[in-house]
């Protein structure tokens, strides 16, 4: 008798890092004046940013060139205004301390022209493998485990692994639309005044598909 089954299994573990996206933007009829704020701001915020990172608070950041697009305003009757230039640089910041995160977050969001974006929770790469591999071989044990309850409740004896593989790729079934095993990063909201940023917990999932003998 051949028993074909679904094997899952779920690891959720506390984020190491936090992925920080902000923005520094200016704007106004100046281009020179909005280019030059954001230079300034940006200078002020990279220099901050290597002082975490000489640290050890910062895995990594990156601070991106300037970008810059024109936005022409509307008045009450819909007619069209001064020009705009806006000006803007995109931010990204690793952090491996939570609560430094928190506290920069809550000093950042009250200084202009610093726009905050939000908090990626992650995991390191050695802890993802980690993680991966534990879930795959608890899915293959759910796997087992499964077949052996259909093979008991069928009068047959211990099962026998004939084939293992992700869902969907088995000899004679359909090719699998996602990897056997799913990597869920949890986002936070925007940090601001007064609010303490809390960190999700990260979720690796892993499913494979087992077929027994038994």
């Amino acid at each position: 008798m051949r028993i074909t089954v679904h094997g899952h299994h779920r690891i959720s573990r506390s984020p190491e890092l936090g992925r920080l996206r902000l923005r520094v933007e200016a704007s106004g009829p100046d281009r020179a004046a909005a280019l030059e704020t954001v230079r300034q701001e940006a200078a002020r915020l990279s220099g901050e940013l290597l002082d975490l990172k000489a640290g050890g608070l910062l895995d990594e950041y990156v601070v991106q060139a300037p970008g810059t697009h024109v936005e022409r305003d509307q008045d009450e009757h819909g007619r069209p205004t001064v020009l705009r230039h806006v000006v803007s640089v995109a931010v990204t910041a690793v952090f491996t301390d939570a609560s430094v995160l928190g506290e920069r977050v809550s000093e950042w969001a009250l200084r202009l022209p610093l726009e905050i974006g939000w908090v990626d929770w992650q995991l390191t790469e050695a802890t993802h493998r980690e993680l991966e591999e534990s879930a795959l071989t608890e899915a293959v044990a759910d796997a087992r485990r499964r077949a052996q309850v259909m093979a008991a409740a069928a009068g047959a004896g211990e099962v026998r692994v004939l084939e293992v593989a992700d869902p969907g790729l088995l000899s004679g079934g359909e090719a699998a639309q996602d990897s056997g095993v799913r990597f869920a990063r949890a986002y936070g909201a925007n940090g601001g005044e007064g609010i303490a940023v809390v960190p999700e917990n990260v979720t690796v999932e892993a499913a494979v598909q087992v077929r027994f003998e038994a």
